[in-house]
């Protein structure tokens, strides 16, 4: 089994990359984000997740543990393999993990290919598994999480593409709360 994979980008795909190391070239499977980022040439040091099916053996990569034990842990939902496991990591993992703690299964269906028993099942597996980056109101108040979607809505019927707009959520300033404030701030700043 591989785990860990050191090596030059020498080629990107739709949603993998091949990293050639030891002069063999491994085709791996990364985030949307890493995608992007990714630049032929360019060193990558990947965290591995080798999945081995009867008619298949793929490569899942991460660039941070944390993501990868994440990504483990949602493999041991029941009804998420891994290519729906590296659908949810195109939504930031923080954003994710609040979600599944506070039971927001409105975000969690906003997550493509994740339908409502699966983001419940996913709530109810990892609810005491995961831990939030965000606290939750002592009221169970989701209206934040309300009004970042609805932003992430706006922002994606202008042409952004998910993923980008909720890496940029991440960062928000801690003044900016309202869905305007949101959409102007990023468009000023992208």
């Amino acid at each position: 089994m591989i785990a860990y994979l050191s090596g030059l980008i020498i080629d990107k795909y739709e949603k993998t990359l091949t990293v050639l190391a030891g002069g063999i070239g491994y085709r791996v499977f990364v985030t949307a984000d890493l995608l992007t980022e990714a630049k032929a040439d360019n060193k990558v040091q990947l965290y591995i997740h080798t999945a081995v099916r009867e008619d298949d053996i793929s490569l899942y990569g991460f660039l941070k543990k944390e993501e990868l034990k994440f990504f483990t842990q949602l493999l041991n939902v029941s009804g998420i393999g891994p290519k729906m496991a590296m659908d949810v990591l195109a939504t930031p993992i923080s954003m994710t993990k609040n979600a599944i703690v506070s039971e927001d299964i409105g975000l969690l269906t906003k997550i493509k290919g994740l339908g409502k028993k699966t983001a419940e099942r996913l709530c109810l597996e990892l609810k005491n598994k995961v831990e939030p980056t965000i606290t939750v109101s002592a009221r169970g108040d989701k209206r934040s999480g309300a009004v970042h979607e609805d932003a992430v809505l706006a922002l994606e019927s202008l042409g952004y593409e998910r993923y980008q707009v909720l890496k940029f959520m991440g960062d928000l300033p801690a003044g900016i709360n309202k869905t305007e404030e949101i959409v102007k701030y990023f468009l000023k700043t992208s």
